[in-house]
Order: structure tokens, then C-alpha cells, then sequence
């Protein structure tokens, strides 16, 4: 048994479960809602300052 089977062996022993397979999925579910919210609010600013350049208009004609 190398030293990794050791380690792995003893923290079993202690109650500790490997947890780095659910650890690295739930950090790319944090990311992606991360990056879906950004996206969101850039996309927002966007809209808004896109809007507020143009001209406005009255809708006053002669």
C-alpha cells in the first residue's frame, strides 16, 4: 500500500469521506451562477445606456 492508500485509509478510519469530486462540482455551479448574474447586469447596463442615448422624442408634430 502506497502512502496515498495509507492516508486515504486512515482519514476513512477518522470519519472523514473524500468530498473533493462534490467540493470541485459545487464551485462550478457557484461559477456559472456567478457568471449568469454578471452577464445579466452587463447586459442591463447595456440596454440602459443604449436607451439613454437616444434622442428622445416628444412625439410633437406640426
Amino acid at each position: 500500500m502506497d502512502s496515498q492508500q495509507q492516508y486515504e485509509a486512515l482519514l476513512a478510519s477518522w470519519g472523514y469521506a473524500d468530498t473533493t469530486v462534490e467540493d470541485y462540482a459545487r464551485r462550478q455551479k457557484r461559477a456559472r451562477r456567478v457568471a449568469a448574474v454578471v452577464a445579466f447586469f452587463k447586459n442591463t447596463v447595456k440596454a440602459i445606456k443604449k436607451a439613454s442615448a437616444r434622442p428622445q422624442q416628444l412625439g410633437q408634430t406640426s
